[in-house]
């Protein structure tokens, strides 16, 4: 293996998403000396559909969207945040609101595990619908 044949130093490139139990056992062993890259990577975010990272890409408009990596067997996609415009409101374990990075919440969608809720209107009137729509069809009257 390679990293037995380096004399001095060995660059190992991963992601902070899903580590390999070989990354993970260097990482554990104080007697690797093992040092994080000077940059600190952008949060991860995590696909509700697959486990895939949601990667964020910028659409003809110019506004963020963030899309999974598995674009083609798996296809989720998310608006950034309405506020701040490029953050991606995620919900914490047990919490009935999305936040996002700039500090605004959103009612979590009752229907995905991924979407929140935003101000739309119908033929019936005002309603909260999921930024997922039409993938996801879930919405609330509050």
């Amino acid at each position: 293996m390679a990293a037995t044949r380096a004399r001095h130093t060995l660059t190992i490139l991963a992601s902070h998403a899903r580590l390999s139990s070989f990354v993970t056992e260097l990482k554990k062993d104080p007697a690797y000396g093992i040092a994080a890259a000077p940059t600190a990577d952008p949060e991860d975010h995590v696909c509700g559909e697959c486990g895939g990272r949601l990667l964020n890409v910028i659409g003809q408009d110019g506004r963020i969207r963030y899309r999974c990596e598995h674009r083609q067997h798996c296809g989720n996609r998310l608006p950034a945040c309405r506020s701040c415009g490029t953050g991606l409101p995620r919900r914490a374990d047990a919490m009935t609101e999305a936040r996002c990075g700039c500090g605004v919440g959103y009612p979590t969608c009752p229907e995905c595990g991924d979407g929140w809720l935003v101000k739309r209107s119908g033929p019936y009137g005002r309603f909260l619908g999921c930024v997922r729509f039409p993938s996801c069809v879930g919405k609330s009257r509050r």
